[in-house]
């Protein structure tokens, strides 16, 4: 622990001297300026520091800048979380790459961007024990009856994405559908993990907004009621910058190429949860992606009937390209038409 706050002190300020010729007297004075301090002597030369795993860890994440400071965002999360600090580390240093690049972070980024790993794994961890449980349905291997009938769940517009999920393999599992008469064909599911049971309602409840479909067209308005749900379903929605996660992203319709650049960017960063939600003048349509343990689980209300029937479709990444993908879900949101503009990019968290 000594050795950490030593780095942090280094690193604190720019300092104009090489590395090995920092001192005592040094990280004293840094120490002062930032109300801190670090017990026991300073190590005799920098390279202790430089070879610690602490050190490494913080490199990696891109904490530390070329002029070899730290940036405060890390630092000041790093002592937001008091005694859980060292034991939190690693998800400290992996939360900090998560946020930087996703915006220009601050440490409250940085802190929820750490609820968010840890909201993703334990989302995706429900997901996969209705894998393991044979929750749902296999659409390849259903039977035809019950084929026409998820057929019929879904519009007309959502052909190409229900091809998809069959040609996929992808595990599918339906909420808010009469239990009894999905357990009864044996295709029942079941929220295995409270993450896995907020996003439904999430799903569920923001078709059903009187708040979000009063702002259709407003993009404040609608970014509003879309965080208000989320806090009624005990969830956080944390912004994501677009033109840090789509190259080229002009803020204009680009619904495809936004779809697959966001996948690709879950890809990176395994078991986050984002929410993609387009709007239009009159309409509105969002879903949910993450990518963990080789499989891309897509969230996304199938139709406006009450109850709101909520899909989970769990695709092997392996059988699914993601271009094709993100074609097949514009066609589903008729994203050239109705809903052609981008609202929001958001990552999900407990609150």
């Amino acid at each position: 622990m000594k050795y950490l706050w030593t780095i942090l002190l280094i690193l604190a300020l720019p300092l104009k001297a090489p590395a090995e010729e920092i001192n005592q007297g040094m990280i004293d004075m840094v120490s002062t300026a930032y109300g801190l301090s670090v017990s026991g002597a300073y190590p005799e030369t920098a390279l202790v520091v430089g070879n610690s795993a602490y050190y490494e860890q913080m490199l990696a994440a891109g904490a530390i800048g070329n002029d070899h400071s730290v940036d405060p965002a890390f630092s000041e999360a790093y002592t937001a979380l008091g005694a859980k600090a060292e034991e939190n580390f690693s998800k400290l240093c992996e939360a900090y790459k998560l946020s930087a690049s996703e915006s220009k972070p601050t440490a409250q980024d940085v802190l929820d961007a750490m609820k968010a790993l840890d909201f993703g794994r334990q989302f995706n961890a429900g997901i996969e024990a209705s894998r393991n449980r044979d929750d749902g349905l296999l659409l390849y291997k259903t039977p035809s009856l019950i084929k026409k009938a998820f057929k019929s769940l879904l519009p007309s517009r959502a052909r190409s994405f229900r091809k998809l999920i069959e040609s996929s393999h992808a595990r599918t599992m339906i909420f808010n559908i009469n239990k009894d008469l999905l357990n009864l064909l044996g295709i029942g599911s079941k929220a295995r993990t409270d993450q896995v049971n907020d996003i439904v309602s999430f799903t569920s409840n923001s078709k059903d907004s009187r708040l979000i479909r009063s702002n259709t067209g407003n993009a404040e308005g609608m970014s509003k009621g879309f965080n208000a749900v989320a806090g009624g379903s005990g969830l956080q929605l944390s912004k994501v910058d677009p033109g840090k996660v789509v190259s080229h992203y002009s803020g204009k319709s680009q619904a495809d190429v936004i779809i697959a650049a966001v996948t690709e960017h879950a890809a990176k960063h395994e078991d986050v949860v984002y929410l993609l939600a387009f709007y239009g003048q009159s309409k509105y349509q969002y879903f949910t992606v993450s990518i963990a343990r080789g499989f891309i689980n897509i969230t996304f209300a199938a139709d406006d009937n009450k109850p709101i029937p909520v899909v989970i479709a769990s695709m092997p990444a392996s059988r699914v390209d993601y271009s094709t993908l993100a074609a097949a879900i514009n066609d589903f949101m008729r994203g050239k038409d109705e809903v052609p503009d981008l609202l929001g990019i958001w990552r999900m968290a407990d609150l």
